[in-house]
C-alpha cells in the first residue's frame, strides 16, 4: 500500500497536506532544514542526507547509477539497470521498495520522535529488510543473509 501511495503521489508529505488544506501554507519546508519544500521526490532523492543512503546502496550493489529526481523515473530505472540480466529485476525492485520504506520511516522518526538514525544504520536496515522480504517470498533462498550482505549481485545470479 505504501508503494502504491508513493508512486501515485498520495503520501502525506507537507506539499500534499497543503493541497488538501490540512496544514497551512507557511509550514511547507522540509524538516531536514535544507530550505526546500517537502515533496516525496525531495525527501527520497534530492535531500542531501537521504541521497547519501542511496549512495551507500549503490556501493553495496557495486553499481554506478545517476539517479533521476522523480519517484516513478527512479523506480523504473533502478529496477531495470542497464547491463544487469533480467533475473535481477525482481531483486532490485525489492531493494528499491525496502529503501523508500526505510527512508520514509526515518523521515517520520525525525518528525514525530525527534530521533535521527545514521547513514550506516539506514543502509543496514535496507539490507536486512530486503533480505527478509525476499526470504518471506522465496523461503527456499539459495543464499544466507551473510551472503546477501557481502555479495548481493552474486546472490541475484550475476557473475561478477
Amino acid at each position: 500500500m505504501f508503494s502504491w501511495r508513493l508512486l501515485h503521489n498520495r503520501l502525506p508529505t507537507k506539499d500534499n497536506l497543503i493541497q488538501r488544506r490540512i496544514i497551512q501554507h507557511d509550514n511547507v519546508l522540509y524538516i531536514g532544514g535544507c530550505g526546500s519544500g517537502e515533496t516525496a521526490d525531495h525527501i527520497l532523492f534530492r535531500c542531501d542526507y537521504f541521497s547519501m543512503v542511496w549512495h551507500r546502496i549503490y556501493q553495496w550493489l557495486g553499481i554506478s547509477f545517476t539517479a533521476p529526481a522523480s519517484v516513478t523515473a527512479h523506480f523504473h530505472q533502478f529496477g531495470h539497470l542497464a547491463g544487469l540480466p533480467r533475473v535481477t529485476y525482481s531483486y532490485l525492485t525489492v531493494i528499491w521498495h525496502a529503501s523508500v520504506w526505510t527512508i520514509w520511516k526515518e523521515r517520520n522518526n525525525r518528525i514525530f520522535n525527534q530521533r535521527y538514525g545514521d547513514l550506516d544504520q539506514l543502509a543496514d536496515s535496507i539490507k536486512l529488510l530486503s533480505f527478509s522480504w525476499l526470504n518471506a517470498k522465496m523461503p527456499t533462498l539459495a543464499f544466507s543473509y551473510n551472503d546477501w550482505w557481502r555479495h548481493p549481485l552474486i546472490c541475484m545470479g550475476v557473475l561478477v
